[in-house]
């Protein structure tokens, strides 16, 4: 997998893909937060961005983003988010993406569907 300096930036401290699937683990950080103490939603929908992407990505293509859908469930808060992302449809150059963020207390907080597309 080439470097990714955004996935560097996140700091998962697992990740883990392969045959259609991604996981990864982050610990919340300050700078993950929003005003009222919750996890911003723009990083919430990234981790699902890049959980999504890297599970199309282990099937031994590039593949860049079409399309993002994000659902927020509820605030996301505590110390950890666990993110997780399948695909489900495997098409000629389109990669159909499902995911989602759960909190330290395994409770849903984010679901994501993504379309990938193949460049490579």
């Amino acid at each position: 997998m080439a470097r990714n300096p955004f996935l560097d930036w996140l700091g998962p401290e697992r990740f883990v893909r392969g045959e259609g699937r991604a996981e990864l683990e982050v610990a919340v950080r300050e700078e993950f937060l929003q005003a009222k103490g919750t996890v911003h939603g723009g990083i919430l929908a990234s981790l699902l961005d890049t959980a999504m992407g890297s599970a199309a990505g282990s099937l031994g293509v590039r593949v860049v983003t079409a399309d993002l859908n994000v659902s927020y469930l509820r605030p996301a808060v505590g110390h950890r988010l666990y993110v997780k992302a399948r695909v489900v449809h495997q098409g000629d150059r389109l990669y159909f993406v499902e995911g989602s963020v759960l909190d330290h207390s395994g409770s849903e907080v984010a679901r994501g569907k993504g379309i990938f597309f193949r460049v490579g």
